[in-house]
């Protein structure tokens, strides 16, 4: 999948519509939303909850999924197109074709050495980054949205940890490369719990909690995708 950039005065426009469309204004702006983004300073791991929890605090407590959805994806995007004083000035779009462009003429130079075993982790991980974008758009702004539903609607109790919990364990596979949750090697699934509290900091959930809410969340994958 390609990665269009984004405009960002389009986007500037998509978030003045959704706030007047919320009934927001009072506790939101486009303006603090662009200095909260270029002020963003905490590691990436911190992103889903210091700046997308931040976010979505401020919605409607009844706002409908539909509007919820949209907003998580608009609130994606500013993130992707607006700048950030950490990396110079730059969006992590702008960071992210000019990486791109670095990476691939490394690479060319890279696969001319490289053994059998290698140039097929190599070619593991350049897919992995060519799908990226296309995973973790399906992952947060479909299949969240509606696992939070999900546990909303049938009252399942610690809904906030389990959605933070698969947060977290989809962003995970997404990173390494591993798009089909159905194929995923057993090892990283039991290891998925100490994993857990590498990337997140915080309030702690046991081991065990983890490990349950894992498996209640992939059976809820197996329901309602099960081809992924």
């Amino acid at each position: 999948m390609e990665f269009k950039k984004l405009d960002p005065k389009k986007v500037e426009i998509r978030l003045d519509k959704l706030i007047n469309k919320l009934q927001i204004s009072n506790k939101i702006s486009v303006q603090w939303i662009k200095d909260f983004i270029y002020n963003f300073d905490l590691p990436t791991n911190q992103i889903s909850e210091k700046y997308f929890g931040r976010l979505t605090d401020l919605l409607p407590r009844d706002i409908k999924d539909k509007d919820f959805e949209e907003a998580l994806q608009i609130f994606n995007e500013a993130w992707n197109c607006f700048p950030q004083k950490i990396t110079g000035g730059k969006s992590p779009q702008d960071k992210f074709f000019e990486e791109s462009k670095n990476n691939k003429e490394e690479n060319r130079n890279i696969s001319k050495t490289l053994t059998p075993q290698e140039k097929m982790i190599q070619n593991h991980f350049d897919y992995a980054t060519e799908h990226l974008d296309e995973y973790m758009d399906w992952a947060f702004k479909e299949v969240l949205p509606k696992y939070d539903s999900y546990l909303k609607n049938n009252k399942i109790d610690r809904r906030k940890e389990r959605v933070g919990v698969a947060d977290v364990f989809l962003e995970t596979c997404g990173r390494l490369g591993f798009f089909e949750i159905s194929n995923l090697p057993p090892k990283f699934l039991t290891d998925f719990p100490d994993m857990f509290f590498e990337v997140v900091k915080g309030p702690k959930i046991s081991k065990k909690n983890i490990a349950l809410y894992l498996n209640d969340f992939l059976s809820f994958v197996s329901i309602y995708y099960p081809k992924i």
